[in-house]
């Protein structure tokens, strides 16, 4: 792995960890259950897997990409190739979708799944699994390691302030 030089990157490198943790579990509970298999949302560990799929996929999707796109792909654009940044505002533009259908779904923790309803999320939830997944490595293999090349240390300030000013509107 590379070092990260500046706090806002490190912050967005562990988003990204927290997520592909997040994805893993996902990924175990829809191979324990196919399509036709809904798992008991009485059970703690499922509860709490949707609970948090609800909330992490959520912020991830508003707040994380929507700061990616606004203050970070500009400035990789101008630096490297701005076609980079737009296959990566195109990824985004796939997974959030099913990330919304994931995050309303997910409060099926309350009554349970029915069959149809887990079959769409069980699809939905391994299509997002596939893309999230491989769309975080790119971004950990080209974006991460690009901008830590051309920000400055006095950018991190700005940034981080920029950012928690998106997670709070």
């Amino acid at each position: 792995m590379f070092n990260l030089s500046l706090e806002i990157l490190r912050n967005l490198h562990e988003e990204h960890a927290t997520m592909l943790a997040l994805l893993e579990r996902l990924e175990k509970l829809l191979a324990a259950h196919g399509p036709e298999d809904p798992p008991d949302t009485g059970d703690a560990d499922t509860a709490a897997l949707l609970e948090e799929l609800a909330t992490t996929l959520g912020e991830d999707v508003t707040y994380h990409y929507a700061f990616e796109e606004t203050h970070l792909f500009p400035r990789f654009g101008q630096a490297f190739d701005p076609g980079i940044p737009e296959m990566l505002c195109q990824e985004h533009e796939l997974i959030r979708p099913l990330a919304e259908r994931l995050v309303a779904a997910a409060a099926a923790k309350e009554s349970g799944f029915d069959t149809p309803g887990w079959s769409q999320f069980h699809a939905a939830g391994r299509e997002l699994v596939e893309r999230e997944v491989f769309h975080i490595q790119k971004e950990e293999m080209g974006l991460l390691p690009g901008l830590d090349r051309i920000l400055e240390p006095s950018d991190d300030a700005p940034l981080l302030t920029a950012y928690g000013e998106i997670k709070s509107a």
